[in-house]
């Protein structure tokens, strides 16, 4: 996506939209300091990826997905990102597993202390991209990140308690100690276990 697109999709990420809210191009032009057009083209990507829709003379809306929506995305991501994230193991350089270690380490900083859930979805969705981005199956990358996008902006962590928070944050921390040791299937399992989780903690309640 673009660097707009990125930025509007933080957004959403950190709750500033919510699922069902219009997004007003006027004002998205006014907070990023750009024209109109820029912006409709930044939305018409995040249209592309599923995390919005734009519908003729109703503008765009960050998706409300259904729960038989959300339970049919979970089911594929439960598939498809493991194996993204295994590929991207046996690939990873001692570099890459420092900087998931330390997304890992500060969003599990950030649940123990006074959580800023705008803050804990950013670095949850930085430490997920990061590792899809390592895939060196670049289909498989590119369909496990399609899925990826629309669930992390319409399921944030609002709806988690502090212990699902505090999970959430212990299975960053193993999936890098797995990578670290070079287990591919350790980090597969993981992974699954990590999705499986976060779907249980997703359908608890309004998001």
């Amino acid at each position: 996506m673009s660097e707009l697109s990125n930025a509007i999709f933080d957004l959403i990420v950190a709750g500033t939209f919510r699922p069902g809210e219009k997004l007003n191009e006027i004002e998205l032009a006014e907070r990023f300091g750009v024209s109109r057009t820029p912006v409709r083209e930044a939305l018409k990507t995040l249209a592309s990826s599923g995390v919005i829709t734009i519908e003729r003379n109703k503008g765009a809306r960050v998706v409300d997905h259904s729960p038989d929506s959300v339970e049919a995305m979970y089911a594929a991501r439960s598939v498809m990102e493991p194996y993204a994230a295994k590929l991207a193991s046996e690939t990873m350089s001692d570099e890459d597993i420092a900087e998931l270690r330390r997304l890992a380490e500060d969003m599990y900083a950030k649940v123990s202390d006074d959580p800023n859930l705008a803050e804990i979805a950013a670095l949850n969705n930085a430490f997920h991209s990061a590792i899809v981005s390592k895939c060196p199956n670049t289909r498989v990358a590119e369909m496990t990140m399609s899925m990826l996008k629309p669930l992390v902006a319409s399921r944030t962590f609002r709806v988690y308690t502090e212990a699902q928070l505090m999970r959430s944050a212990l299975h960053h921390l193993e999936i890098v100690d797995a990578m670290a040791h070079r287990d591919p299937e350790w980090v597969e399992a993981i992974m699954r276990a990590h999705i499986r989780s976060g779907y249980h903690s997703a359908i608890a309640g309004p998001s």
